[in-house]
């Protein structure tokens, strides 16, 4: 084997490696925010995020437009001043 076939090899390792970290990253996406939106369905959104991606992701859009919908503004303010950072 050349150099170029160990090149070639580790960048196809690098990428299936980028894809498994963005497929991990986006699927806890919802589940995140609705964590610390303090969402009343946090579970449920981020079980859906999951399902969603990989159900082929059609519905993930609607998924995370739920996790950034379930608390008002005044929710996430309040949470942000108890936490000690700026409204």
């Amino acid at each position: 084997m050349t150099a170029l076939d160990y090149i070639a090899i580790g960048m196809i390792l690098f990428m299936v490696g980028l894809g498994i970290g963005v497929f991990l990253f986006l699927g806890g996406w919802p589940g995140r925010v609705a964590a610390q939106r303090r969402h009343p369905y946090r579970a449920a959104v981020s079980v859906g995020g999951w399902v969603t991606l990989i159900a082929g992701g059609v519905l993930f859009p609607l998924v995370l437009i739920w996790a950034y919908a379930g608390s008002t503004d005044a929710d996430v303010a309040a949470a942000n001043t108890a936490a000690g950072g700026a409204a």
